[in-house]
């Protein structure tokens, strides 16, 4: 029979025939009103204009209603009308209604939106989109990492806990845990791939299944995503344990369950995870749901969030071009290319957060771990349980399917027997014919996918590339591929250095007064990120306070006269100064050691003096103390030109946090820049003076500090605020000067007093 659809200005000739093959023999549909001797006649299949790569399928009983692939998009129909005695429509009076179904109708969704990025300015760290932040008060403290991981690529080790819910328990039975082992097996292989440009296994270290009834303290599973994750994530942290060395220690979770999963606007998601959160034992976890083995494409997507992969359709993703929607991370699964199943911005990315230090945790080779599949899946699932894993029970293949390409199964639609899909292939290693096997979505002679593993090897040193900076210390960059060969069949990526750097234009820039880092905020001023918090004409500043010694490399600024910083770039230009008080610069996102020539891997430092590669043999140290307050603004000392290692502190009385005394500093004209106006700080921040940067730490602790490693650019005031009850300050400061002429030291009389202030000079 030929069926014609004339639909979307083309015309599709469904060619079908009789087809009742893919109906169970036991009558599992009997339950409804017709029987299955009387639904045999209904079924029909083929294909759509002759074409041996589409395929079509409709049922002629109570309506005619049906399904077709052609030229990669699918199409489902129903005609509306009555229909004739044999069941099927006439040919005039009828109206059919067709819909194109793009990606955006298919189901295989993920809940992870790009405001998912954890905290501060890791939540920006791939530029997906400009996040507020209010002001921090104290420190992140994190360690920084090993500079010998520096680009480099090392084995890395996902030690991964597996959770199964009772509707998994109740649906797989004693198949459960082969399963989720095999689920875990397709993710591992993946994960393999050298299109990651990483060396990433995944290892499932322990496996649990929670019972309602019986665990009355397990997470509390709902169709809400977003809250299944809170509490899963909550209830396994609770039983991790506290040391990444302990052989039971995971570096994430994994839920699997058969509830249905629901997002913030629809319940088409089948999963959800934190992004950039491995390696954080509070967040570092997943939730699936399962709809069969490809849940084990959803388990790798959304271990790639956890792996701080973003979807490919991000804004951070735009440099790498137009990125096809067929990789592992595009929003909506539809079929991977298995060439290729990670893009080149997935790589960057989970690269970078590698380098960074984000994924330490997986260096650790784990002690005990549970053994994956050897086999493809499709050994131990049949065409039929694959259909049954991915739509129910009673489920059965499609007829006239091009074998391997794509899994059609039977199901229900509003009481209706119809095909559908979920746009992945056949399983790999599926039977497909005599002695022939899927294998990427082809069937393939067995023996043609029997091929050896092939390890990589590196290929020789790219060429430098250009200088990041045209004066002040820049960078140029090498790199090398991992081409030589690719890893194949599963074989290892290469291990060792894939990028080498050299500085370059080490010449000063001309004297401007600001850093380089000032210069590139500055490059966003009047750059609202259309908020209502910032005005139109909105001036940017270096953030250096509170800020990660991992997140150094980002260009945080702060919007000046408020409390709020936003990451403006996920990456400052290569040769930025890491922090105001190191000689250490940033390489593509990361702190590199250099010295204070600017040059990298060089030993030169700055002396006492602030001198590059001096020796302290002319240096001059200034201390003294003061002591004795009058109500209000006290002078302390004036620091002049040239003063560096400057170190300055006011003592809490008797140890108080808050003893009425506080630190102030105006400049040349007499501007307060810091505790003017009876206004004080209580929290730690950076003080510019044309380039040069001091640190104030903040009133609320029993030490108030005020320190500068470079030498001032100009004479800075110092004063302490004394008010309330009068007790008394205790002012402690230094600072280094370079002698003008051998011999000469300078006197109290040289410098601006009053009577309280008490200066101390020593050789």
């Amino acid at each position: 029979m030929v069926f014609k659809i004339n639909a979307f200005n083309q015309v599709f000739h469904l060619n079908v025939v009789p087809d009742s093959s893919f109906l169970a023999p036991d009558g599992a549909y009997e339950k409804h009103t017709a029987k299955v001797s009387s639904l045999r006649s209904c079924f029909y299949s083929g294909d759509v204009n002759s074409d041996p790569s589409s395929s079509a399928a409709l049922s002629v009983c109570g309506g005619v209603r049906g399904a077709f692939f052609y030229n990669g998009m699918e199409y489902d129909f129903q005609v509306r009308g009555n229909d004739t005695d044999d069941g099927f429509p006439s040919s005039t009076g009828k109206t059919h209604i067709v819909r194109r179904r793009t990606h955006r109708n298919v189901t295989s969704r993920c809940g992870v939106t790009s405001g998912m990025n954890r905290g501060t300015a890791e939540s920006l760290q791939m530029g997906e989109r400009m996040k507020a932040h209010a002001e921090i008060h104290t420190e992140t403290g994190v360690k920084g990492t090993n500079r010998a991981k520096r680009f480099v690529s090392l084995p890395r080790y996902v030690e991964v806990l597996i959770v199964a819910d009772e509707s998994m328990a109740k649906f797989h039975g004693d198949d459960l845990k082969h399963y989720l082992l095999t689920l875990m097996a397709v993710a591992a292989k993946l994960y393999r791939h050298p299109s990651i440009m990483n060396l990433i296994n995944i290892v499932v270290v322990d496996m649990m299944v929670i019972y309602e009834d019986e665990d009355e303290d397990g997470p509390k599973i709902s169709s809400n995503a977003a809250l299944t994750l809170r509490n899963f994530c909550t209830w396994q942290r609770r039983l991790n344990k506290a040391n990444d060395k302990h052989p039971e220690y995971w570096d994430t979770a994994v839920l699997f369950t058969k509830q249905d999963l629901c997002g913030a606007t629809t319940c088409d998601t089948l999963g959800m995870a934190d992004v950039g959160t491995m390696c954080d034992p509070k967040r570092s976890c997943s939730v699936i749901e399962d709809d069969g083995l490809p849940s084990a494409f959803t388990t790798a997507h959304e271990l790639g969030h956890v792996l701080n992969m973003p979807h490919d359709n991000v804004k951070a993703c735009e440099i790498f071009g137009k990125i096809k929607d067929n990789h592992m991370m595009s929003p909506t699964l539809i079929q991977i290319d298995h060439n290729s199943p990670w893009s080149s911005c997935s790589a960057s990315i989970v690269t970078s957060f590698l380098d960074a230090g984000y994924g330490d945790c997986l260096l650790d080779k784990p002690q005990k771990l549970l053994a994956l599949p050897d086999d493809p899946p499709g050994t131990a699932y049949s065409l039929i349980r694959q259909c049954e894993l991915a739509f129910g029970s009673g489920s059965r293949p499609c007829p006239y399917m091009q074998p391997c390409s794509k899994l059609w199964c039977t199901g229900k639609t509003r009481g209706q027997l119809v095909c559908q899909t979920r746009h992945f292939p056949w399983a790999d290693g599926t039977s497909c014919g005599n002695n022939k096997i899927c294998y990427r979505g082809a069937c393939t002679n067995r023996s043609t996918t029997m091929k050896p593993t092939v390890d990589g090897q590196w290929a020789k040193w790219g060429v430098y590339g250009s200088c990041s900076r045209t004066c002040g210390g820049g960078v140029q960059l090498a790199k090398r591929e991992c081409s030589s060969p690719v890893p194949e069949n599963g074989g290892k990526y290469c291990q060792g250095l894939r990028v080498k750097y050299r500085s370059c234009n080490l010449e000063p820039c001309k004297y401007s007064g600001k850093s380089f880092r000032e210069e590139q905020c500055e490059s966003f001023n009047n750059f609202s990120l259309n908020t209502s918090r910032l005005g139109p004409s909105v001036m940017w500043v270096p953030k250096y306070s509170g800020i990660s010694p991992k997140d150094r490399c980002k260009l945080i600024c702060r919007a000046s006269g408020t409390g709020y910083f936003y990451v403006l770039a996920p990456k400052v230009v290569d040769g930025t100064l890491c922090s105001p008080d190191t000689s250490a610069v940033c390489v593509q996102g990361k702190c590199i050691k250099a010295g204070c020539d600017g040059k990298l891997s060089s030993n030169l430092k700055y002396d006492k003096c602030g001198v590059c590669g001096g020796n302290n043999q002319n240096c001059q140290k200034f201390s003294g103390v003061f002591t004795k307050p009058v109500n209000g603004y006290n002078f302390v000392i004036t620091l002049p030109t040239g003063a560096s290692n400057i170190d300055i502190r006011q003592r809490g009385y008797r140890g108080m946090v808050n003893d009425d005394n506080y630190l102030a500093v105006k400049n040349i004209h007499g501007q307060y820049l810091l505790n003017g106006n009876y206004v004080v700080s209580t929290v730690g921040r950076h003080i510019i003076v044309n380039g040069t940067t001091l640190r104030y730490s903040g009133t609320s602790t029993a030490v108030e500090k005020l320190q500068a490693m470079r030498p001032l650019p100009e004479p800075l005031t110092i004063e302490v605020l004394s008010v309330g009850k009068m007790t008394p300050p205790r002012v402690r400061y230094s600072y280094y000067m370079t002698k003008v002429k051998e011999g000469k030291i300078l006197k109290k009389d040289d410098m601006k007093h009053v009577q309280n202030s008490i200066l101390v000079d020593t050789n």
